[in-house]
């Protein structure tokens, strides 16, 4: 029991006191993102797009709201809808400081 206190011990201190050089890291450095939902219809198609964006903007995902569940990603998706009706289109754009922004917007498509 003494030598796996003892052992334990030592490996603790060991572990504890292993250098740590924040000089040697390299932390990304953002802008929080920002941008409005823009888009465009053409019946039941709709291109989604960033409208005025700014800051970092690293992955652009897009959820449709017609509860699916199929969702894009990309500055600019065209997504066709099933039928037509209002929609609340969901947009979340992250960056690499894992900064998230997510607005939302109604549109409403018909054939």
């Amino acid at each position: 029991m003494v030598k796996r206190c003892l052992y334990f011990l030592i490996v603790l201190a060991m572990v504890a006191c292993e250098p740590f050089d924040l000089k040697k890291k390299d932390f990304p450095v953002c802008a929080k993102p920002a941008a409005g939902i823009g888009y465009s219809i053409g019946r039941l198609d709709v291109t989604f797009f960033l409208d005025n964006p700014q800051g970092d903007i690293g992955v652009v995902g897009w959820d449709p709201g017609d509860n699916k569940g199929v969702g894009r990603v990309g500055t600019r998706v065209t997504y066709t809808y099933d039928k037509p009706g209002t929609y609340t289109i969901t947009m979340t754009i992250a960056n690499a400081c894992d900064d998230k922004f997510i607005t939302t917007r109604p549109i409403t498509v018909s054939n």
